[in-house]
Protein backbone atom coordinates (compact mmCIF):
# COMPACT_ATOMS: atom_id res chain seq x y z
CA UNK A 1 0.00 0.00 0.00
CA UNK A 2 0.99 3.48 -0.81
CA UNK A 3 1.90 5.65 1.84
CA UNK A 4 2.58 9.33 2.21
CA UNK A 5 5.31 11.28 3.80
CA UNK A 6 3.78 14.41 4.27
CA UNK A 7 2.87 15.50 7.49
CA UNK A 8 -1.06 14.22 8.79
CA UNK A 9 -1.74 16.03 11.25
CA UNK A 10 -0.85 19.44 10.06
CA UNK A 11 -4.16 21.28 9.69
CA UNK A 12 -2.57 24.09 7.39
CA UNK A 13 -1.93 21.33 4.53
CA UNK A 14 -4.18 19.14 2.20
CA UNK A 15 -2.75 16.10 3.84
CA UNK A 16 -3.82 16.47 6.72
CA UNK A 17 -5.95 13.28 8.04
CA UNK A 18 -9.42 13.85 9.88
CA UNK A 19 -9.69 11.96 13.17
CA UNK A 20 -12.20 9.66 11.84
CA UNK A 21 -10.58 8.11 9.29
CA UNK A 22 -6.77 8.12 11.42
CA UNK A 23 -9.26 5.67 13.83
CA UNK A 24 -9.83 3.13 11.86
CA UNK A 25 -6.39 3.53 9.62
CA UNK A 26 -5.16 -0.15 10.97
CA UNK A 27 -7.89 -1.49 10.60
CA UNK A 28 -8.41 -0.55 6.77
CA UNK A 29 -4.79 -1.46 6.16
CA UNK A 30 -5.58 -5.30 7.65
CA UNK A 31 -8.50 -5.15 4.88
CA UNK A 32 -6.93 -4.08 2.70
CA UNK A 33 -3.77 -6.58 3.00
CA UNK A 34 -6.19 -9.42 3.33
CA UNK A 35 -8.17 -7.92 0.21
CA UNK A 36 -4.63 -8.53 -1.41
CA UNK A 37 -4.09 -11.96 -0.01
CA UNK A 38 -1.47 -10.39 1.79
CA UNK A 39 0.97 -9.98 -0.90
CA UNK A 40 4.48 -9.00 -0.24
CA UNK A 41 3.05 -8.52 3.57
CA UNK A 42 3.12 -12.32 4.77
CA UNK A 43 5.69 -11.61 7.58
CA UNK A 44 3.65 -8.82 9.24
CA UNK A 45 0.82 -11.23 10.15
CA UNK A 46 3.53 -14.10 11.02
CA UNK A 47 6.40 -12.92 13.05
CA UNK A 48 9.77 -14.32 13.80
CA UNK A 49 10.25 -16.47 16.82
CA UNK A 50 12.45 -15.96 19.39
CA UNK A 51 15.89 -17.30 18.42
CA UNK A 52 14.44 -18.89 14.99
CA UNK A 53 17.33 -18.83 12.41
CA UNK A 54 16.48 -15.95 9.85
CA UNK A 55 16.65 -18.84 6.92
CA UNK A 56 14.09 -21.26 8.68
CA UNK A 57 11.57 -18.17 9.53
CA UNK A 58 12.31 -17.10 5.50
CA UNK A 59 11.41 -20.15 4.48
CA UNK A 60 8.35 -20.80 6.73
CA UNK A 61 7.43 -17.42 5.48
CA UNK A 62 7.57 -18.56 1.87
CA UNK A 63 5.65 -22.50 2.67
CA UNK A 64 2.53 -20.34 4.50
CA UNK A 65 -0.68 -20.03 2.66
CA UNK A 66 -3.23 -17.70 3.07
CA UNK A 67 -7.00 -18.43 1.90
CA UNK A 68 -9.21 -16.33 0.54
CA UNK A 69 -12.12 -16.42 3.09
CA UNK A 70 -12.08 -13.18 3.13
CA UNK A 71 -12.15 -11.64 -0.95
CA UNK A 72 -14.65 -14.51 -1.76
CA UNK A 73 -17.13 -13.08 1.07
CA UNK A 74 -16.94 -10.01 0.08
CA UNK A 75 -17.34 -10.62 -3.73
CA UNK A 76 -20.23 -13.24 -3.44
CA UNK A 77 -22.01 -10.19 -0.95
CA UNK A 78 -21.26 -7.59 -3.59
CA UNK A 79 -22.72 -10.02 -6.20
CA UNK A 80 -26.06 -10.07 -3.91
CA UNK A 81 -26.23 -6.60 -3.76
CA UNK A 82 -25.70 -6.23 -7.38
CA UNK A 83 -28.66 -7.95 -8.59
CA UNK A 84 -30.59 -4.19 -8.77
CA UNK A 85 -32.95 -2.30 -11.47
CA UNK A 86 -32.75 1.10 -12.31
CA UNK A 87 -36.03 3.28 -11.26
CA UNK A 88 -36.62 6.02 -13.58
CA UNK A 89 -33.06 6.95 -13.98
CA UNK A 90 -32.05 10.01 -16.40
CA UNK A 91 -32.17 9.49 -19.53
CA UNK A 92 -28.41 10.18 -20.49
CA UNK A 93 -27.56 7.27 -17.79
CA UNK A 94 -29.61 4.77 -19.67
CA UNK A 95 -27.63 5.79 -22.79
CA UNK A 96 -24.06 5.34 -21.42
CA UNK A 97 -24.73 2.59 -18.85
CA UNK A 98 -22.74 0.17 -20.87
CA UNK A 99 -19.80 2.67 -20.23
CA UNK A 100 -20.58 4.53 -16.93
CA UNK A 101 -17.10 5.25 -16.06
CA UNK A 102 -13.68 6.18 -17.96
CA UNK A 103 -12.67 2.59 -17.80
CA UNK A 104 -15.20 2.38 -20.05
CA UNK A 105 -17.13 -0.44 -17.13
CA UNK A 106 -20.71 -0.81 -17.15
CA UNK A 107 -23.01 0.72 -14.38
CA UNK A 108 -23.85 -2.52 -12.58
CA UNK A 109 -19.87 -3.51 -12.59
CA UNK A 110 -19.10 0.03 -11.49
CA UNK A 111 -21.31 0.26 -8.36
CA UNK A 112 -20.50 -3.61 -7.85
CA UNK A 113 -16.63 -2.27 -7.26
CA UNK A 114 -18.08 0.18 -4.90
CA UNK A 115 -20.33 -2.33 -2.93
CA UNK A 116 -16.90 -4.60 -2.48
CA UNK A 117 -15.01 -0.99 -0.88
CA UNK A 118 -18.14 -0.88 1.53
CA UNK A 119 -18.25 -4.22 2.58
CA UNK A 120 -14.02 -4.02 2.80
CA UNK A 121 -13.33 -0.86 3.95
CA UNK A 122 -17.19 0.47 5.54
CA UNK A 123 -17.93 2.98 2.84
CA UNK A 124 -16.50 4.93 -0.35
CA UNK A 125 -16.79 8.11 -2.39
CA UNK A 126 -19.14 7.85 -4.80
CA UNK A 127 -18.26 11.14 -7.58
CA UNK A 128 -19.57 12.24 -10.86
CA UNK A 129 -16.74 14.09 -13.23
CA UNK A 130 -17.79 16.44 -16.64
CA UNK A 131 -14.75 16.74 -18.26
CA UNK A 132 -14.03 21.06 -18.86
CA UNK A 133 -14.32 22.51 -21.77
CA UNK A 134 -14.93 25.90 -24.21
CA UNK A 135 -18.38 24.15 -25.83
CA UNK A 136 -21.49 26.35 -24.52
CA UNK A 137 -24.48 23.92 -25.68
CA UNK A 138 -25.09 20.19 -24.97
CA UNK A 139 -24.89 19.40 -28.73
CA UNK A 140 -21.62 20.99 -29.48
CA UNK A 141 -20.72 18.78 -26.21
CA UNK A 142 -22.19 15.96 -27.67
CA UNK A 143 -20.45 16.53 -30.91
CA UNK A 144 -17.03 16.96 -29.03
CA UNK A 145 -17.67 13.41 -27.07
CA UNK A 146 -17.72 15.35 -23.97
CA UNK A 147 -20.06 13.54 -21.39
CA UNK A 148 -20.64 12.85 -17.53
CA UNK A 149 -18.97 9.93 -16.06
CA UNK A 150 -19.26 8.38 -12.50
CA UNK A 151 -16.19 8.07 -10.74
CA UNK A 152 -15.01 6.37 -6.80
CA UNK A 153 -12.45 6.45 -4.62
CA UNK A 154 -11.66 4.71 -1.73
CA UNK A 155 -11.98 5.51 1.90
CA UNK A 156 -8.58 5.73 2.88
CA UNK A 157 -8.07 8.39 -0.13
CA UNK A 158 -10.81 10.33 1.30
CA UNK A 159 -8.12 12.02 3.33
CA UNK A 160 -10.28 15.13 4.89
CA UNK A 161 -13.59 16.80 5.24
CA UNK A 162 -15.70 19.44 6.16
CA UNK A 163 -19.81 19.19 6.21
CA UNK A 164 -23.06 21.22 6.96
CA UNK A 165 -26.55 20.99 7.50
CA UNK A 166 -28.54 22.05 4.86
CA UNK A 167 -32.15 21.56 5.51
CA UNK A 168 -31.56 18.81 7.97
CA UNK A 169 -29.79 16.88 5.42
CA UNK A 170 -25.74 16.48 5.77
CA UNK A 171 -23.81 18.00 3.12
CA UNK A 172 -20.32 18.17 2.04
CA UNK A 173 -19.14 21.47 1.66
CA UNK A 174 -15.18 20.78 1.17
CA UNK A 175 -13.04 17.53 0.85
CA UNK A 176 -9.70 16.63 -0.12
CA UNK A 177 -8.77 13.09 -2.39
CA UNK A 178 -5.23 12.15 -2.63
CA UNK A 179 -4.39 11.18 -5.94
CA UNK A 180 -1.22 9.45 -7.43
CA UNK A 181 0.19 10.30 -10.37
CA UNK A 182 3.02 9.01 -12.62
CA UNK A 183 5.91 11.43 -13.60
CA UNK A 184 9.15 10.69 -15.36
CA UNK A 185 11.93 9.67 -14.03
CA UNK A 186 15.43 10.03 -15.41
CA UNK A 187 15.76 9.14 -19.21
CA UNK A 188 13.22 5.76 -18.79
CA UNK A 189 11.68 5.73 -15.50
CA UNK A 190 8.41 6.80 -14.29
CA UNK A 191 7.66 7.29 -10.15
CA UNK A 192 4.78 7.96 -8.41
CA UNK A 193 3.58 11.56 -7.10
CA UNK A 194 0.87 12.03 -4.39
CA UNK A 195 -1.19 15.32 -5.40
CA UNK A 196 -4.31 16.58 -3.36
CA UNK A 197 -7.39 17.50 -4.99
CA UNK A 198 -9.08 19.57 -3.24
CA UNK A 199 -12.87 20.37 -3.66
CA UNK A 200 -14.86 23.74 -2.06
CA UNK A 201 -17.79 24.57 -2.49
CA UNK A 202 -18.32 24.71 -6.73
CA UNK A 203 -14.43 25.18 -7.32
CA UNK A 204 -11.80 22.39 -7.46
CA UNK A 205 -7.61 22.56 -7.23
CA UNK A 206 -5.20 20.06 -7.81
CA UNK A 207 -2.44 21.06 -5.10
CA UNK A 208 1.55 19.05 -5.23
CA UNK A 209 3.48 19.80 -1.41
CA UNK A 210 7.07 20.77 -1.96
CA UNK A 211 9.29 20.21 0.94
CA UNK A 212 11.44 23.77 1.68
CA UNK A 213 14.93 24.03 2.34
CA UNK A 214 13.74 24.30 6.32
CA UNK A 215 12.44 21.51 8.19
CA UNK A 216 9.38 21.54 8.24
CA UNK A 217 8.92 23.98 5.66
CA UNK A 218 6.50 22.77 3.12
CA UNK A 219 4.91 25.18 -0.32
CA UNK A 220 2.05 24.18 -1.87
CA UNK A 221 1.87 24.49 -6.01
CA UNK A 222 -1.16 24.58 -7.70
CA UNK A 223 -1.27 22.16 -10.50
CA UNK A 224 -4.65 22.97 -12.40
CA UNK A 225 -7.60 24.44 -11.01
CA UNK A 226 -11.26 24.64 -12.09
CA UNK A 227 -14.86 25.07 -11.24
CA UNK A 228 -17.82 22.57 -11.06
CA UNK A 229 -20.70 23.93 -13.92
CA UNK A 230 -24.05 22.73 -14.03
CA UNK A 231 -26.07 22.22 -17.56
CA UNK A 232 -26.03 26.10 -17.30
CA UNK A 233 -22.86 27.33 -16.93
CA UNK A 234 -23.34 28.50 -13.11
CA UNK A 235 -21.22 26.90 -10.13
CA UNK A 236 -22.46 24.22 -8.16
CA UNK A 237 -23.38 24.92 -4.44
CA UNK A 238 -21.30 21.61 -3.20
CA UNK A 239 -18.47 19.52 -4.43
CA UNK A 240 -20.46 16.66 -6.58
CA UNK A 241 -19.69 13.81 -4.05
CA UNK A 242 -21.86 11.46 -2.66
CA UNK A 243 -20.39 9.37 0.70
CA UNK A 244 -22.07 5.10 0.36
CA UNK A 245 -21.20 3.98 3.87
CA UNK A 246 -21.87 1.04 5.37
CA UNK A 247 -23.79 2.36 8.26
CA UNK A 248 -25.65 6.09 8.88
CA UNK A 249 -22.95 7.25 11.07
CA UNK A 250 -22.74 10.19 8.64
CA UNK A 251 -19.65 11.41 5.54
CA UNK A 252 -16.71 9.79 5.96
CA UNK A 253 -17.84 7.52 8.52
CA UNK A 254 -18.78 3.59 8.88
CA UNK A 255 -18.32 0.42 10.19
CA UNK A 256 -16.29 -2.10 8.48
CA UNK A 257 -18.95 -4.89 8.12
CA UNK A 258 -16.09 -8.25 7.85
CA UNK A 259 -13.62 -7.03 9.98
CA UNK A 260 -14.13 -10.34 12.12
CA UNK A 261 -13.94 -12.66 8.96
CA UNK A 262 -10.78 -10.83 8.18
CA UNK A 263 -9.24 -11.18 11.53
CA UNK A 264 -10.74 -14.95 11.79
CA UNK A 265 -9.08 -15.38 8.20
CA UNK A 266 -5.74 -13.98 9.76
CA UNK A 267 -6.29 -16.18 12.81
CA UNK A 268 -6.49 -19.30 9.89
CA UNK A 269 -3.34 -18.48 8.59
CA UNK A 270 -1.23 -18.27 11.74
CA UNK A 271 -2.59 -21.76 12.48
CA UNK A 272 -2.24 -23.47 9.09
CA UNK A 273 0.89 -22.47 9.52
CA UNK A 274 2.00 -23.49 12.82
CA UNK A 275 0.46 -26.66 11.11
CA UNK A 276 2.15 -26.83 8.35
CA UNK A 277 5.73 -26.29 9.90
CA UNK A 278 4.63 -29.27 12.59
CA UNK A 279 4.11 -31.45 9.48
CA UNK A 280 6.64 -29.98 7.74
CA UNK A 281 9.37 -30.95 10.42
CA UNK A 282 7.39 -34.42 11.78
CA UNK A 283 6.39 -36.01 8.58
CA UNK A 284 9.96 -36.69 7.98
CA UNK A 285 11.62 -40.71 9.15
CA UNK A 286 14.76 -40.68 10.12
CA UNK A 287 17.00 -44.06 9.68
CA UNK A 288 18.21 -45.30 13.22
CA UNK A 289 20.84 -47.91 13.16
CA UNK A 290 22.10 -50.12 15.71
CA UNK A 291 25.49 -52.45 15.18
CA UNK A 292 26.62 -51.12 12.05
CA UNK A 293 29.46 -48.93 11.06
CA UNK A 294 28.28 -45.64 10.98
CA UNK A 295 31.12 -44.47 9.26
CA UNK A 296 30.84 -46.83 6.12
CA UNK A 297 28.52 -45.59 2.74
CA UNK A 298 24.73 -46.79 3.34
CA UNK A 299 22.82 -47.50 0.37
CA UNK A 300 18.64 -47.34 1.00
CA UNK A 301 16.34 -48.20 -1.97
CA UNK A 302 14.54 -51.42 -3.32
CA UNK A 303 17.75 -52.74 -4.70
CA UNK A 304 20.20 -52.65 -1.91
CA UNK A 305 20.41 -55.12 1.18
CA UNK A 306 21.49 -54.49 4.34
CA UNK A 307 23.53 -57.11 6.71
CA UNK A 308 23.63 -56.60 10.20
CA UNK A 309 25.97 -59.47 11.70
CA UNK A 310 25.15 -57.60 15.33
CA UNK A 311 23.23 -59.69 17.28
CA UNK A 312 22.24 -56.80 18.97
CA UNK A 313 21.66 -54.58 16.05
CA UNK A 314 18.70 -53.14 14.41
CA UNK A 315 17.37 -50.88 11.33
CA UNK A 316 14.53 -48.70 11.58
CA UNK A 317 13.05 -45.86 10.20
CA UNK A 318 11.75 -43.42 13.41
CA UNK A 319 9.67 -40.56 13.27
CA UNK A 320 9.24 -37.52 15.86
CA UNK A 321 5.98 -38.47 17.57
CA UNK A 322 4.16 -34.82 16.79
CA UNK A 323 1.30 -35.30 19.52
CA UNK A 324 -0.09 -31.81 18.94
CA UNK A 325 -1.06 -31.94 15.47
CA UNK A 326 -4.33 -33.12 16.37
CA UNK A 327 -4.91 -30.25 18.62
CA UNK A 328 -3.95 -27.87 15.61
CA UNK A 329 -6.70 -29.77 13.43
CA UNK A 330 -9.02 -29.50 15.81
CA UNK A 331 -8.36 -25.85 16.21
CA UNK A 332 -8.00 -24.78 12.44
CA UNK A 333 -11.80 -26.69 12.08
CA UNK A 334 -12.98 -24.64 15.07
CA UNK A 335 -11.85 -21.50 12.77
CA UNK A 336 -13.48 -22.78 9.64
CA UNK A 337 -16.65 -23.21 11.24
CA UNK A 338 -16.28 -19.85 12.40
CA UNK A 339 -15.72 -18.49 8.95
CA UNK A 340 -18.64 -20.19 7.77
CA UNK A 341 -20.95 -18.86 9.62
CA UNK A 342 -20.11 -15.28 8.76
CA UNK A 343 -19.66 -15.93 5.05
CA UNK A 344 -22.61 -17.50 2.43
CA UNK A 345 -21.91 -20.75 2.32
CA UNK A 346 -25.01 -21.86 4.80
CA UNK A 347 -27.08 -20.51 2.21
CA UNK A 348 -26.30 -23.49 0.11
CA UNK A 349 -26.78 -26.00 2.99
CA UNK A 350 -23.25 -26.43 4.04
CA UNK A 351 -22.48 -27.48 8.08
CA UNK A 352 -24.44 -28.90 10.36
CA UNK A 353 -26.89 -26.47 11.23
CA UNK A 354 -30.60 -27.05 12.32
CA UNK A 355 -33.35 -25.11 10.85
CA UNK A 356 -33.29 -22.81 13.83
CA UNK A 357 -29.66 -21.75 13.48
CA UNK A 358 -29.78 -21.54 9.92
CA UNK A 359 -33.02 -19.44 10.55
CA UNK A 360 -31.43 -17.08 12.54
CA UNK A 361 -28.20 -16.79 10.51
CA UNK A 362 -30.04 -15.84 7.03
CA UNK A 363 -31.94 -13.37 9.43
CA UNK A 364 -28.82 -11.80 10.76
CA UNK A 365 -27.00 -11.69 6.81
CA UNK A 366 -30.72 -10.32 4.98
CA UNK A 367 -30.12 -7.78 8.36
CA UNK A 368 -27.07 -6.51 6.79
CA UNK A 369 -27.64 -6.75 3.53
CA UNK A 370 -30.68 -4.81 3.15
CA UNK A 371 -29.21 -1.63 5.30
CA UNK A 372 -26.33 -1.80 2.39
CA UNK A 373 -28.88 -2.17 0.03
CA UNK A 374 -31.05 1.25 1.43
CA UNK A 375 -27.41 2.85 2.17
CA UNK A 376 -27.05 2.11 -1.79
CA UNK A 377 -30.17 3.39 -3.13
CA UNK A 378 -30.22 6.45 -1.28
CA UNK A 379 -26.42 7.55 -2.25
CA UNK A 380 -27.56 6.72 -6.24
CA UNK A 381 -30.62 8.67 -6.13
CA UNK A 382 -27.89 11.85 -4.94
CA UNK A 383 -26.03 10.52 -7.55
CA UNK A 384 -28.34 10.75 -9.94
CA UNK A 385 -29.60 14.41 -8.71
CA UNK A 386 -25.66 15.35 -8.98
CA UNK A 387 -25.84 13.97 -13.17
CA UNK A 388 -28.98 15.68 -13.82
CA UNK A 389 -26.88 18.76 -12.32
CA UNK A 390 -24.13 18.71 -14.76
CA UNK A 391 -26.07 16.81 -17.63
CA UNK A 392 -29.61 18.98 -17.59
CA UNK A 393 -31.65 15.59 -17.86
CA UNK A 394 -34.89 15.52 -15.76
CA UNK A 395 -34.64 14.09 -12.35
CA UNK A 396 -37.78 12.24 -12.05
CA UNK A 397 -38.31 12.33 -8.11
CA UNK A 398 -37.70 9.34 -6.73
CA UNK A 399 -35.20 7.65 -9.00
CA UNK A 400 -32.85 5.12 -7.97
CA UNK A 401 -32.84 1.38 -7.71
CA UNK A 402 -34.99 -1.33 -6.69
CA UNK A 403 -33.41 -4.41 -5.33
CA UNK A 404 -34.65 -7.51 -7.50
CA UNK A 405 -37.67 -9.28 -5.30
CA UNK A 406 -36.30 -12.38 -3.25
CA UNK A 407 -32.36 -11.56 -3.41
CA UNK A 408 -32.76 -11.60 0.20
CA UNK A 409 -34.29 -15.00 0.48
CA UNK A 410 -32.32 -18.51 1.80
CA UNK A 411 -32.42 -20.58 -1.79
CA UNK A 412 -35.06 -23.15 -1.82
CA UNK A 413 -33.57 -26.75 -1.58
CA UNK A 414 -34.06 -30.03 -2.85
CA UNK A 415 -36.09 -31.30 0.12
CA UNK A 416 -38.41 -28.19 0.48
CA UNK A 417 -38.75 -28.67 -3.60
CA UNK A 418 -39.75 -32.52 -2.82
CA UNK A 419 -42.02 -31.59 -0.55
CA UNK A 420 -43.81 -28.93 -1.85
CA UNK A 421 -44.34 -31.47 -5.40
CA UNK A 422 -46.14 -34.16 -2.66
CA UNK A 423 -48.04 -31.47 -1.06
CA UNK A 424 -49.06 -30.56 -4.95
CA UNK A 425 -49.96 -33.91 -5.56
CA UNK A 426 -51.96 -34.09 -2.29
CA UNK A 427 -54.03 -31.20 -3.83
CA UNK A 428 -52.65 -29.37 -0.64
CA UNK A 429 -51.19 -26.40 -2.38
CA UNK A 430 -52.03 -24.44 -5.68
CA UNK A 431 -49.94 -24.83 -9.22
CA UNK A 432 -48.92 -20.98 -8.13
CA UNK A 433 -47.47 -21.68 -4.70
CA UNK A 434 -45.14 -24.72 -6.30
CA UNK A 435 -44.70 -22.30 -9.29
CA UNK A 436 -43.68 -19.82 -7.07
CA UNK A 437 -41.37 -22.12 -5.20
CA UNK A 438 -39.87 -23.55 -8.12
CA UNK A 439 -39.19 -20.22 -9.76
CA UNK A 440 -37.01 -19.16 -6.50
CA UNK A 441 -35.12 -22.21 -6.47
CA UNK A 442 -34.07 -20.82 -10.26
CA UNK A 443 -35.83 -23.43 -12.10
CA UNK A 444 -37.92 -21.81 -14.71
CA UNK A 445 -36.79 -19.65 -17.50
CA UNK A 446 -36.00 -16.17 -16.65
CA UNK A 447 -38.20 -13.36 -17.65
CA UNK A 448 -41.38 -15.83 -18.19
CA UNK A 449 -44.47 -15.07 -15.59
CA UNK A 450 -46.27 -17.72 -13.92
CA UNK A 451 -49.01 -16.98 -16.23
CA UNK A 452 -46.98 -17.80 -19.55
CA UNK A 453 -45.45 -21.29 -17.21
CA UNK A 454 -49.14 -22.31 -16.61
CA UNK A 455 -50.10 -21.79 -20.34
CA UNK A 456 -47.08 -23.25 -21.55
CA UNK A 457 -48.28 -26.66 -19.61
CA UNK A 458 -51.28 -26.41 -20.92
CA UNK A 459 -50.79 -26.18 -24.36
CA UNK A 460 -48.09 -29.60 -23.51
CA UNK A 461 -50.65 -31.28 -21.15
CA UNK A 462 -52.87 -33.13 -23.39
CA UNK A 463 -56.96 -33.19 -22.16
CA UNK A 464 -60.20 -34.53 -22.75
CA UNK A 465 -63.13 -32.29 -23.81
CA UNK A 466 -64.11 -32.50 -20.21
CA UNK A 467 -60.46 -31.04 -18.83
CA UNK A 468 -59.24 -33.89 -17.25
CA UNK A 469 -56.15 -35.01 -17.73
CA UNK A 470 -55.92 -37.82 -20.62
CA UNK A 471 -54.70 -41.13 -19.52
CA UNK A 472 -51.59 -42.20 -20.81
CA UNK A 473 -50.61 -46.08 -21.48
CA UNK A 474 -49.76 -47.25 -18.01
CA UNK A 475 -52.07 -45.19 -15.83
CA UNK A 476 -54.60 -47.94 -14.34
CA UNK A 477 -56.92 -45.30 -13.98
CA UNK A 478 -57.55 -45.54 -17.47
CA UNK A 479 -57.39 -49.05 -18.07
CA UNK A 480 -60.22 -51.58 -18.34
CA UNK A 481 -60.81 -54.42 -16.32
CA UNK A 482 -61.11 -57.74 -16.85
CA UNK A 483 -63.28 -60.76 -14.52
CA UNK A 484 -60.07 -61.83 -12.93
CA UNK A 485 -59.50 -58.37 -11.27
CA UNK A 486 -56.66 -57.36 -13.52
CA UNK A 487 -56.60 -54.54 -16.08
CA UNK A 488 -56.74 -55.48 -19.65
CA UNK A 489 -54.23 -54.29 -21.89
Amino acid sequence: MLQISHPSRNPDLPSFIHPALREVERDLERAADCWTLLKDCKDSYLPREIKEPLAAYKGRVERSTYASFYRDAIVAFAGVLSRFELRDPPASVVEHQTAIDSDGNSLKAHLMTADAWVLRDGGCLLTVDLPPAREESRAEQRQAGRRAYLAQVERRNVLNWRTARVGGIERCVACTILEWAEQEDGDYGTKLVPQYRVMAGGRWRLLQIEEGNGRGDYALQVIDEGEFLDANGAPLAYPPVVWYGSTREGFGRGQLPLLSLAELSLDWFREYSDLSELLHKTALPVAVMKGMDAGKPLAIGPNSVLGITDPNGSFEFVEVAGSSLSAHQQHLTHIEGLIDRQTLSFLFGGGNRTATQSLLESAQLQATLTSLSEAKDSAISTLFEIWCAFTGDELIPGSGIDMAQGVFDQPVGPEQLTIAQNLYNSSLISRASLLALERKAGLLRPGVTDEEEEAAIQETEPTFSGGAPAPGVNDLAGAAWGDNGLPIG
